[in-house]
């Protein structure tokens, strides 16, 4: 029975659609009072949130699956709900996304270990989702994507990913106090990552990337000054953490991204609730490749 769910879970993901996620704002002013920590004492305490080392360690090929709705705000606007499903191997990780539509190719986003592959929505063109993670392709291979949800991700091997982690105080997440470090990778980054621990759990909360393009200069002072710069932002949410075989992961996870450019202001929300999680069961490597 349990070989039939995870192979459904499976095949979910090569029928996969658009989407991208939603995030509330960050609120209030950083808490003073809390104790000042090091990025390594967030990161331990961090991992003891999760279930702890052996915990982590006893877990492997991860398949959660759940719905999810999508919404679109800019040029138009729009929503759609569909089946979603997260699947991850050391770090190796894929999404997978179906709205359910006939006329639907349905979309993937995969990192095999070396390469990040998508589906595309029509010949030659991606979805929104996909083209910004290629530009961002960072997202997914260092193992940031869904944050604690993925087998990839870095604060579980930091000897391996080698990132510098840098404290920066705290700042309120909703009505809560959260830690926050500066993410930045081994080999560089155009994104400015911040990652966000809940002061009381130490779970991880929510992580930002942000990214700014200066405008090009144009022929003439008053030309460039008249150019817009282009703004790229990514914000991942996570909630309601429960126990699942050891470890503690969040069930609803929320992603938003917004574009804004000389052409206008695109904001991409996508929000999954997510139910059936299957650790310890054998992944098809394929699906971690778009063919």
């Amino acid at each position: 029975m349990k070989n039939n769910l995870a192979r459904l879970c499976i095949c979910a993901l090569v029928a996969t659609v658009f989407l991208v996620g939603f995030a509330t704002p960050l609120q209030g002013k950083p808490n003073q009072d809390k104790e000042k920590l090091t990025a390594e004492q967030v990161v331990a305490r961090h991992l003891q949130s999760l279930g702890g080392a052996e915990t982590i360690a006893s877990i492997t090929g991860r398949v959660i699956g759940g719905t999810c709705k999508f919404s679109f705000r800019g040029v138009g606007t729009g929503q759609a709900v569909g089946d979603a499903v997260l699947a991850s191997d050391g770090q190796k990780s894929v999404l997978g996304i179906a709205f359910g539509g006939l006329n639907d190719p349905g979309e993937r986003v995969a990192f095999d270990g070396k390469k990040l592959t998508t589906s595309y929505i029509r010949i030659g063109v991606r979805s929104n989702l996909a083209s910004f993670l290629m530009m961002h392709d960072v997202v997914f291979k260092e193992g940031l994507f869904a944050g604690s949800l993925s087998s990839a991700w870095p604060l579980l091997d930091i000897a391996t990913r080698k990132p510098r982690l840098e404290y920066s105080g705290t700042k309120k997440v909703g009505d809560r106090v959260a830690y926050v470090l500066k993410y930045n990778p081994r080999g560089g980054s155009d994104f400015n990552i911040s990652l966000f621990f809940d002061s009381e759990t130490f779970q991880h909360v929510r992580t930002e990337y942000k990214r700014i393009v200066s405008a090009p200069i144009g022929q003439g002072v008053d030309r460039s000054a008249g150019v817009r710069t282009t703004r790229y932002e990514m914000t991942e949410e996570f909630g309601e953490f429960k126990k699942e075989t050891g470890l503690v992961l969040p069930h609803s996870y929320k992603l938003n991204i917004l574009v804004d450019n000389p052409s206008g202001t695109q904001i991409f929300d996508w929000v999954f609730d997510l139910t059936d999680f299957r650790f310890n069961q054998p992944v098809d490597v394929s699906i971690f490749k778009v063919g």
